[in-house]
């Protein structure tokens, strides 16, 4: 009886933590990353609200100055129009991409399901080289600037601490 109890409440008290961990896998180059402390985040995804993209600018470090662009098939300036007058007017040295990496689907025929990760790159705005790629290991439409910002420190791309972000996407 006494092992039973404990064992019926941990499923209900894992299903109801508040706690999201983003599973994504990362890979660094430091040879390739500059110094920076002004960064240009760009969203390419087609299923947020607008304005998504600017909820990742308080998320970053308070010694970084970020801007931010989303980029949508409505707009009529084309993307690169869009992320260039962003990068002139900010005079951002590094930019972080969110997009979609439409790589597999599942099932076939009349049930094939499309799946779609997230890929993000940090690269200079310079070279245009890529210094950070990540990709989200399962399928979400929107992710945490916060949990982003931490992995970003944590693969030591980014110095400091997480600030408070947007409570939408925490």
């Amino acid at each position: 009886m006494r092992l039973y109890l404990p064992v019926c409440l941990l499923p209900s008290v894992l299903l109801t933590g508040c706690v999201t961990i983003l599973d994504i896998q990362s890979n660094v180059r430091v040879a390739d990353k500059p110094p920076f402390e002004r960064i240009l985040i760009v969203s390419r995804l087609p299923n947020v609200p607008p304005g998504y993209a600017s909820t990742f600018v308080g998320a970053f470090p308070s010694q970084y100055t970020v801007c931010s662009v989303d980029v949508s098939p409505i707009d009529f300036e084309t993307p690169d129009e869009l992320v260039s007058r962003q990068l002139n007017e900010c005079k951002s040295q590094v930019m972080l991409t969110l997009d979609l990496n439409r790589s597999f689907s599942g099932n076939s025929g009349k049930y094939i399901a499309g799946y779609n990760n997230i890929y993000l790159e940090m690269s200079s705005v310079a070279t245009g080289k890529p210094f950070w790629k990540a990709i989200t290991l399962s399928t979400t439409t929107a992710l945490s600037p916060r949990e982003i910002v931490q992995r970003l420190i944590s693969d030591g791309v980014l110095s400091g601490k997480v600030a408070v972000a947007d409570s939408r996407y925490r």
